[in-house]
């Protein structure tokens, strides 16, 4: 007989990987399990899924023994998960929502090639509720909304609950965190698929569908362009024997400059002397000519 409790609360440290969004503080629409489609909530609203990736060390560094933070959260894990099975037997195929970081992903690749994967174990904390996140300044715990990346070491609050298989999924456990608060800042790490990740690892496969090959350039015809003989090789000039430095001599342009003769003062000349035009004699004045008197006849009053 099964029991279904209202969880386990832990409070654990880690370091941050992935994310479900974009970035830390955005969450991302849920996919279904089987058909990889997106799913809708009964009011047909999107359902938005938030979470992280939480690296917990295996091994503590400085004892060589299990790590304090690893104990305590594989002992609520298995705690939580005999609560559906009380004899201790977990189904092979039980989700425990953790991957071992030396382990291989589905196609065989380690995750120990991986930024911070080595060494862990790593938690997938999700929840449909959206996370709050914390930075501790000036005394207080102050929620934030950025500065807080991949990498970093953190505080999270998680609940652990077991669940029981629904319809074509399997039986169960549910990390739902609630806070996170940021310990220290880490080397920011940056997921991105690689080209077999998204392709896989074989050759492109042939175009499913017609093709069209492309044309190879064709050279333009020369018209009416005589072909053009080609030049005959130039004899190569011998090599001009390198001129000895007479080391008594200055060069050109170290010369002393001959001195430069004075000129010839350019003797005066002597001023123009105006000419003057010889006076003109006065012309005498003409007489003036008289007409002869006409006779008149004084009995007529004319004139002859």
């Amino acid at each position: 007989m099964t029991t279904q409790t209202n969880g386990n609360n832990l409070l654990i440290q880690g370091r941050l990987l992935w994310t479900m969004g974009a970035n830390l503080f955005e969450g991302k629409q849920k996919l279904d399990y089987n058909t990889n489609a997106p799913e809708f909530d009964l009011q047909g609203n999107p359902v938005i899924e938030y979470g992280f990736g939480l690296a917990i060390a295996k091994v503590d560094p400085a004892t060589g023994q299990p790590h304090p933070e690893f104990t305590k959260v594989w002992e609520a894990l298995h705690a939580e998960a005999f609560t559906l099975y009380p004899s201790g037997q977990l189904p092979p195929d039980f989700a425990m929502k953790f991957k071992d970081g030396d382990g291989v992903d589905h196609q065989g690749k380690p995750f120990a090639d991986r930024e911070g994967h080595a060494g862990h174990i790593i938690l997938a904390c999700t929840t449909r509720i959206a996370i709050k996140y914390f930075r501790f300044e000036n005394g207080q715990n102050i929620m934030v909304n950025d500065g807080i990346k991949n990498g970093d070491y953190v505080d999270v609050q998680l609940n652990i609950k077991a669940h029981p298989a629904k319809g074509k999924g399997k039986a169960g456990l549910y990390l739902n965190p609630s806070a996170c608060r940021l310990i220290q800042a880490g080397k920011e790490i940056i997921n991105t698929p690689s080209g077999d990740q998204i392709f896989g690892a074989g050759a492109a496969p042939v175009f499913n569908g017609q093709v069209e090959a492309p044309v190879a350039p064709t050279a333009m015809p020369q018209v009416g362009v005589a072909p053009v003989a080609p030049v005959a090789p130039v004899a190569p000039v011998s090599p001009v024997a390198p001129v000895q430095p007479n080391y008594g001599v200055l060069p050109a342009a170290h010369q002393p400059v001959a001195p430069v003769a004075p000129v010839a003062p350019v003797a005066p000349v002597a001023p123009v002397v105006p000419t003057m035009a010889p006076p003109v004699a006065p012309v005498a004045p003409v007489a003036p000519v008289m007409a002869p008197p006409v006779a008149i006849n004084p009995a007529t009053g004319l004139p002859y």
